[in-house]
């Protein structure tokens, strides 16, 4: 998984990752739109992929994130 969207898509779509983190759909839907899952989310998402057996943990979480992340100048 490289970002937001693979990780929405291998655990069944927007509606399942909102049941998985216990929020609304239009939520989960905006967290997919700005390619961003806040860090609260992430312990429910790794609970949840374990139980559908997609192998999602923290440090995919952390790559992803950190691949959203714009680079600063130096």
């Amino acid at each position: 998984m490289k970002n937001v969207g693979d990780i929405f898509d291998e655990l069944g779509g927007t509606g399942a990752v909102a049941r998985i983190i216990e929020v609304k759909h239009s939520a989960a839907s905006e967290m997919k739109r700005r390619n961003s899952i806040p860090v609260r989310y992430w312990p429910l998402l790794v609970t949840g992929a374990q139980a559908r057996g997609v192998e999602l943990d923290n440090d995919v979480l952390v790559k992803v994130h950190a691949s959203t992340v714009p680079e600063r100048a130096a």
